[in-house]
């Protein structure tokens, strides 16, 4: 993987996060996050990648049918930032990458359903 742009990338992490958190979103919830994606200049392709190579992996459990959400308000940009860097920092062995595979292939309900929401809102 090639270095990344993080002060480029880190507000599309922080903004796709979004997405995973525990409460219903409103109009200017999608607003901000299709604002933020916009101003990002990444292709559609690369947010898709992104949102389910490099956010879903880390916040997936936080929209969980199983499990109670732990965190309702989102994330601050340090946090998101510290997290994914984190993750992706971690070397993966071939199950890690098999098990990454099946689990960034589909996204949990109700983030599809938001993200959806959030790509119409983009040109």
């Amino acid at each position: 993987m090639e270095p990344l742009d993080t002060k480029r990338r880190a507000p599309v992490w922080q903004a796709l996060a979004e997405l995973f958190v525990g409460r219903e979103l409103q109009d200017h919830d999608y607003k901000w996050v299709a604002g933020i994606l916009q101003s990002s200049g990444y292709s559609l392709d690369e947010l898709e990648h992104i949102l389910r190579e490099e956010v879903a992996p880390v916040y997936r459990h936080n929209i969980s049918a199983l499990v109670m959400p732990y965190e309702m308000d989102g994330w601050t940009l340090d946090e998101v930032t510290t997290d994914i860097r984190a993750y992706l920092a971690h070397p993966r062995n071939g199950l890690q990458k098999l098990l990454k595979r099946f689990v960034t292939r589909k996204l949990p309900v109700p983030v599809d359903i938001r993200w959806d929401k959030v790509r119409s809102l983009l040109p």
